[in-house]
This record gives structure tokens, sequence and C-alpha cells, in this order.
């Protein structure tokens, strides 16, 4: 009897904190939302695509050349000598190598700057995701990407958009 009386004690004390009531308070924000809609991250995106159309123009300018020393050495490819012609073929490859460069320098070069620039970005808006934290008392934020469900209460994107937007116009 006494030991049935000390096992259903020992149950009873385990069972009675099997349960954990965990106080941590988790949250998820959408990054890119934030960087899209903030006036900050719409001025960066804005001046990288014009960078990017400025660099298409140019790759088209560049492109429409290539396209009429081709036409050009069809035209005179049964008039001039043999000599001329290998000279004019050997130059546009030439400018063709010389344009495949300036298609992968442009590139590397606009991917560079976007990456600088969203770092930039992220290390803008960083201070104000920890004050958020801190003066909401929440223990992590998690990105929207990892999360599969979640209610939309725990979504704090709208307001680190709006703290972006107030401290960086």
């Amino acid at each position: 009897m006494f030991k049935k009386k000390i096992i259903f004690l020992l149950l009873l004390f385990f069972f009675q904190y099997e349960n954990s009531f965990a106080n941590n308070n988790i949250v998820y924000m959408d990054f890119n939302y934030v960087i899209n809609n903030s006036n900050i991250g719409k001025k960066v995106l804005d001046a990288l695509n014009k960078q990017n159309k400025k660099n298409i123009e140019n790759l088209k300018a560049y492109q429409n050349k290539l396209k009429q020393e081709i036409d050009e050495i069809n035209k005179i490819k049964n008039i001039a000598s043999e000599e001329d012609i290998k000279k004019k073929i050997s130059a546009h490859n030439a400018n063709a190598k010389e344009y495949d460069k300036l298609k992968i320098k442009l590139s590397n070069e606009l991917n560079k700057k976007r990456n600088e620039e969203m770092n930039r970005l992220v290390k803008l808006i960083n201070p104000l995701l920890e004050n958020y934290m801190k003066d909401n008392s929440i223990d992590i934020v998690l990105n929207k990407e990892i999360v599969y469900f979640a209610k939309d209460q725990y979504d704090i994107s709208k307001q680190i958009l709006d703290l972006t937007n107030i401290n960086y116009k």
C-alpha cells in the first residue's frame, strides 16, 4: 500500500510538470516586402532598374553595330577579295568577343551593385528591427519564407515597413 502511494505521488509529480508553458514571443517578417515597399527601398530599386535599362540600351546599340557588320560582309561577299572578307570577318569576330565581355562585365557590375545596395538596406533596417524587438518583447523574428503556416497576427512586416518609412525618407 505504501509503495502504491509513493508511485502515485511520483506520477502525479511528473505529470504535473509535463506541460511547459513557454513564454517566448516569436514573429515573422517578409524582408522582401519591406524592401520593395519602403521609400528608401523603392529609390534603390528604381536606381538599379535605371542602370539595368541603360545597360540594355548600350548592349542593343552594340548588337545593331554587329548586325550592320554582318550585313556589310554579306553585301561585299561576292564583290570583294577573299582577303578583305577575312579581315572583315575577323574584325567582326573580335567585336563579337568584345560584346560578350561587355555583356558579362555590365551584368557583374549590376549584380555587385545590387548586392551592395541590398546589404546597405539590411544594415539600415536591422537597428529598427532590433529596437522593435526590444520594445515589444520579441524573442525571435523568422523570415517569412521559412514559415510554413502562421497566423497573420504574427507578421510584423507592415510595422517594420512603417518604421522604415518614418526613419528613412
